[in-house]
């Protein structure tokens, strides 16, 4: 992140492509050599899933808050709006994210789970296509579609998609080295997240560009394209990765730290005592 933000400041939109490019190699091929096998795979997935849902900074904000003489007829959110009574609401949908997870997917496999929370990431983000394109109008609000597809939907999957990852990640890491574990989690996600502004960024800037100052006239017009290719099409690609990338095992699941789902073994005899260490002590992996 520091080599991005000095190519950043010092130099132009090119050099911050081939860096982005190359720190991203050097990052992923790196894990692969100081971490266990399964736990780079992890985190390599991370990485993909933050960096194929393409950010796209300042062009949805624009569009959301811009003012009449911008955008006639644009959904014109306040400011109180769009950052405080929608956030309050996402908070609430990532609280209900927790929530199904912890009722609903925590038996359920890490594949499936991530498969699904990304097809109905890429469902959540066909509301903001909606509002784009002005489907919704006049009969449904521009506030309600919006609220129910960035900040329930969304907020709900993308909720998900982070918990399984964690909890993955506890189960693999070796004892002693579970908050460096977590921490190289958080990095790859934050750096996955980074390279998606950066890629987002440069499609605004030659492909897909927005214009929002109205002394030279607002133009809105390849918002949708970069929709579609950013959270539509993009998104997609980490769902075959997620059969190369992720342990073919529940959530639930005991997992070894070659992925493979582990079990505990009964003790023969008086040796078995409920609830004691010595009961749980030994384990056998069990290929599935």
């Amino acid at each position: 992140l520091g080599c991005l933000a000095i190519v950043t400041v010092l130099g132009d939109i090119w050099s911050l492509l081939y860096a982005c490019i190359a720190v991203s190699v050097a990052v992923c091929v790196f894990g692969f050599f100081a971490l266990p096998l399964v736990i780079a795979k992890a985190n390599l997935y991370t990485f993909l899933s933050m960096a194929s849902y393409i950010q796209l900074p300042g062009a949805l904000d624009s569009f959301y808050m811009a003012r009449p003489d911008c955008l006639p007829d644009g959904p014109h959110f306040s400011f109180f709006f769009y950052n405080t009574v929608a956030s309050i609401i996402g908070n609430i949908g990532g609280i209900v994210g927790i929530l199904l997870f912890r009722y609903v997917f925590s038996k359920k496999s890490y594949r499936i789970t991530f498969v699904f929370t990304t097809l109905v990431m890429v469902v959540a983000s066909i509301f903001d296509l909606i509002i784009v394109e002005r489907w919704n109008r006049p009969r449904v609000s521009d506030h309600v579609v919006y609220v129910l597809g960035d900040q329930v939907v969304y907020q709900v999957c993308y909720m998900l998609h982070f918990m399984p990852g964690i909890i993955l990640l506890s189960r693999l890491c070796p004892r002693g080295t579970e908050s460096m574990v977590y921490a190289l989690l958080a990095g790859f996600a934050n750096f996955g997240q980074a390279v998606s502004n950066t890629v987002g960024s440069l499609l605004m800037e030659f492909k897909w560009p927005v214009e929002t100052d109205p002394a030279v006239g607002c133009d809105f017009s390849n918002v949708k394209w970069l929709l579609i290719v950013g959270h539509l099409l993009c998104p997609l690609v980490c769902i075959p990765l997620v059969f190369l990338l992720i342990p073919a095992a529940r959530i639930c699941d005991n997992i070894d730290v070659d992925g493979r789902v582990v079990r505990p073994q009964e003790p023969p005899g008086d040796c078995k005592v409920e609830g004691s260490r010595e009961s749980l002590s030994a384990q056998e992996p069990v290929l599935k």
